[in-house]
């Protein structure tokens, strides 16, 4: 949500395809989760539960630091879980977070205090804590997140500093947590520290004296050993990225259609579909379903429709049922059958929250119970606190069904985690 506020970064670079690295798909997580492997991955309770939904707010970066709301199995809302636990902020001006295995990773730009608020720094830009307690356990600060330059680099040291605002994150296992900047792709190990970026997964612009990312990150989606993001942009076209676990250098590629990325969901043990289209308001947007053992395309589908992310990072689309769920910033959502491709609106926002202005992320989709999270706001402001509204939908049926409207218990809410998506 911060991107409303700072001048978007347009996805730019060239790509790289490297050897050295084995893009074997090798075991399959038919859960979906980060921890790779042939057998579902422990089910865990607390604020881990499958049935669970967290909520990572942005907060108003002026006055507030991040904050997690809590949607228990039950319904109750708890309002700033990490604070309860640990008497801190996770950090300002949050961006992503991500579970794998019993650990849950928050990834906050914490490179400012608020000026206009209590003036509490954030604990860092990594934080990692106990999935089921939500204890803090590890902490890595922005300034200690520095990579050796690349080859090519004509910068005069050595060692680089990420460049905010950071985008998105995904975990395979405690040492491999890929994150992404406006420079390119980068691979941390939470065991020793070390901070590399992935070649292929950026381009030197100004005869190398900057580097420029070729990754959009909405969306990323884990299978196994694998992560899967999708790029483009002034340097190269846009495509389908493969990273791999303990590799940093991309390991596949795929050309796509389309200019820019709006995001992925994962549809199949082995399959995706990349969503992408063109420039906000245009109606020339691309489905390519992926067969991600193969790295082939299974099927291209021209949409006729605007289903762009618009500047936030969360993805633009989002999968329930045989319907893909999309607003591309506006408060009247959309759904595409993925059946009969009949494209309608679906869910007129307003009629719900009528005081609502702005969505805060993209649509979110809980596919094991058919519903679908829409977050809104009154306002959208950096220095401003807003009333806010999270709608919860039943889709299950031809119209929409509202079965949850959570008043004011989260800020400017950046992304919705149901924590199914990560079993």
């Amino acid at each position: 949500m911060n991107n409303r506020w700072i001048t978007a970064l347009f996805l730019a670079g060239a790509m790289v395809v490297a050897g050295g690295c084995s893009s074997d798909p090798g075991d399959i997580n038919h859960g979906g989760n980060a921890g790779g492997g042939p057998n579902p991955p422990t089910v865990l309770g607390g604020y881990a539960s499958p049935d669970g939904v967290l909520i990572l707010n942005q907060g108003a970066p002026r006055l507030e630091n991040g904050s997690v709301t809590w949607i228990s199995p039950d319904g109750v809302v708890e309002q700033n879980v990490y604070r309860t636990v640990n008497g801190s902020a996770c950090g300002n001006t949050s961006q992503d977070l991500y579970l794998c295995g019993n650990k849950i990773y928050i990834m906050s730009n914490n490179t400012a205090v608020p000026d206009l608020g209590n003036s509490e720094p954030g604990d860092g830009s990594i934080v990692i804590v106990n999935a089921e307690t939500f204890q803090r356990e590890k902490v890595f600060q922005f300034k200690d997140l520095m990579f050796h330059k690349p080859d090519g680099s004509l910068a005069e040291v050595d060692m680089l500093p990420l460049a905010t605002p950071l985008e998105n994150l995904a975990v395979i296992d405690e040492h491999n947590l890929f994150l992404a900047d406006g420079q390119g792709m980068f691979r941390l190990d939470t065991e020793t520290g070390v901070l590399t970026i992935v070649e292929g997964g950026y381009h030197f612009g100004n005869q190398g004296n900057t580097i420029e990312t070729v990754v959009g990150t909405r969306g990323m989606t884990v299978i196994g050993d694998h992560l899967y993001c999708s790029g483009g942009g002034f340097w190269t076209n846009t495509q389908l990225f493969e990273f791999t676990k303990d590799c940093d250098r991309v390991t596949r590629s795929l050309d796509l259609s389309g200019e820019f990325i709006s995001g992925i969901c994962r549809t199949g043990d082995h399959e995706i579909v990349v969503a992408t289209c063109g420039r906000s308001g245009s109606l020339k947007s691309y489905l390519t379903f992926v067969d991600t053992e193969t790295m082939s395309v299974i099927l291209e589908k021209p949409i006729s429709a605007d289903i762009s992310a618009e500047f936030m990072n969360s993805s633009g689309v989002t999968l329930a049922g045989d319907y893909l769920y999309f607003a591309a910033g506006t408060l009247t959502v959309s759904r595409i059958s993925l059946k009969t491709w009949k494209i309608e609106e679906y869910i007129q926002v307003k009629n719900d929250a009528p005081q609502a202005q702005y969505l805060t992320c993209n649509v979110v989709a809980d596919p094991e119970k058919n519903l679908l999270y829409v977050s809104v706001s009154n306002d959208l402001n950096e220095a401003r606190i807003s009333d806010g509204n999270i709608l919860v939908y039943d889709c299950s049926g031809d119209e929409p069904k509202l079965v949850m409207n959570i008043e004011n218990k989260a800020s400017y809410p950046v992304n919705i985690y149901p924590m199914s998506k990560f079993y």
